[in-house]
């Protein structure tokens, strides 16, 4: 990449939204050739968008790169396609081709996540953070995160052996190879990685030979410098039938949580993905809005929703150019105007108890546990936000406390939410949990 370009970018990630830098600009490729900065959009729609002069993105560019060496000339037009022949290391599960830092939006939701992950593929063998652990619920980008890291570490060094795993994928090698007695050389094989990637770690519990065979591999790696990334559920201290051992060495490195997208968020990753060859949906930043403010939940969501209204719009045959809310709220029916579920106070309280490890008595308890405390604060005040129910029935559903004592919990903990982001996101992940069970 060019180094003006490269400090453009940084100029260019502050003077810019971060959803319309990260759609719009950060996939831009540049080259520097006799006084020209040549930027390269991977496709006709963000070359369309960029010269569009009613977005000031093409005149943030021209500032930036003018700040930086007014000599250059710049020309903006489509990307070379580069033919990628690596192969496949022999036994690696494929690499999604698409999951790359370039295709990720970036949002508060994930942000701190990527610049490690990315800070984490560059150094391979150097970073501070091993192992690194991205966790949070489904669908919200942890596999697309973790696979970019590998792909740009082997861009940046072609030599490295970067293996990707599927968590069960590593159970049946280690069932296959002790059937066949070749245990030795499945570990050695992963013991070969520079950069070990291994999705859904949660799935390892339980599995006492799988996790006996990966605390070995794991040990070889980490002793010898080498990079590991895992993607999770959950907080790794909060696995059941987890090895201590294992526990212990996850929460080591570091943990960070990928919380469901915000608005903006949602809107830039409809419309970068709409942009998809196999999608060509042509939205507007409106329409992307309109259907992020009514699909709140994660990524996958949004996708089936953006499959759903090209197949109307197809079908319908109907212009692209005419994508209206009248033809979105046509095409997306109950998804953008769902019924209200009635959540019972008792599923409240059992999926907090589950998430904390806690059972039900300890949630009604009048025991001042810091832990337990913190959870029935949680439950509580998931219970006034997501029923109907009065303060005083809350309160008898949870040891026939008074409603005084409700509310103190309920303020008590949106104060906490305020200054402490694990318990913020454990509350979003708990709200999500039960509004789409």
């Amino acid at each position: 990449m060019s180094q003006t370009w490269a400090r453009c970018l940084d100029s260019l990630k502050n003077s810019l939204p971060l959803g319309q830098f990260s759609v719009w600009v950060g996939p831009l490729s540049a080259t520097e050739k006799n006084s020209k900065l040549i930027l390269g959009a991977p496709n006709t729609s963000i070359l369309k968008y960029i010269n569009n002069n009613t977005n000031n993105i093409k005149t943030a560019i021209i500032q930036a790169v003018a700040e930086q060496d007014k000599s250059l000339k710049i020309q903006i037009g489509l990307a070379e396609k580069k033919t990628n022949n690596t192969a496949q290391k022999k036994h690696s599960t494929p690499f999604f081709p698409e999951y790359t830092f370039n295709n990720l939006v970036l949002g508060s939701a994930n942000q701190v996540a990527a610049l490690a992950s990315r800070q984490i593929a560059e150094n391979i063998g150097s970073s501070p953070y091993n192992p690194f652990i991205i966790y949070g619920e489904s669908g919200l980008g942890k596999t697309h995160l973790m696979q970019a890291a590998g792909h740009l570490a082997m861009e940046k060094n072609p030599k490295a052996k970067v293996l990707y795993v599927p968590l069960m994928d590593f159970v049946r090698n280690i069932t296959t190879s002790l059937r066949h007695n070749t245990i030795e050389k499945v570990k050695l094989f992963y013991q070969s990685a520079d950069l070990l990637l291994v999705d859904d770690i949660h799935l390892i519990a339980g599995k006492d030979k799988s996790q006996e065979e990966f605390f070995h591999v794991f040990n070889f790696l980490f002793s010898t410098k080498k990079q590991i990334i895992f993607t999770c559920d959950q907080p790794p201290k909060n696995i059941k039938d987890l090895e201590n051992r294992l526990k212990t060495r996850f929460s080591q490195g570091l943990n960070l949580q990928l919380a469901p997208p915000e608005l903006e968020m949602r809107a830039a990753i409809l419309l970068k993905k709409s942009q998809h060859p196999q999608i060509s949906l042509d939205l507007n930043e409106d329409i992307a809005l309109f259907i992020a403010s009514h699909i709140t939940s994660n990524v996958r969501d949004l996708e089936g929703a953006l499959l759903k209204l090209k197949a109307f719009v197809d079908f319908s045959k109907i212009e692209h150019s005419f994508i209206s809310k009248e033809v979105v709220e046509g095409a997306l029916g109950d998804l953008i105007s769902p019924k209200k579920r009635l959540i019972e106070i008792n599923e409240i309280q059992k999926t907090v108890s589950k998430y904390y490890g806690i059972t039900l008595s300890d949630m009604v308890s009048n025991s001042r546990k810091q832990h337990l405390v913190r959870a029935r604060q949680m439950a509580v005040s998931l219970c006034h936000e997501l029923t109907s129910l009065s303060l005083a029935k809350i309160g008898q559903n949870f040891g026939n406390r008074d409603h005084s004592t409700v509310l103190y919990s309920c303020e008590k903990l949106k104060k906490l939410m305020k200054d402490n982001e694990e318990i913020r996101g454990d509350f979003n992940n708990l709200k999500l949990k039960l509004t789409n069970l």
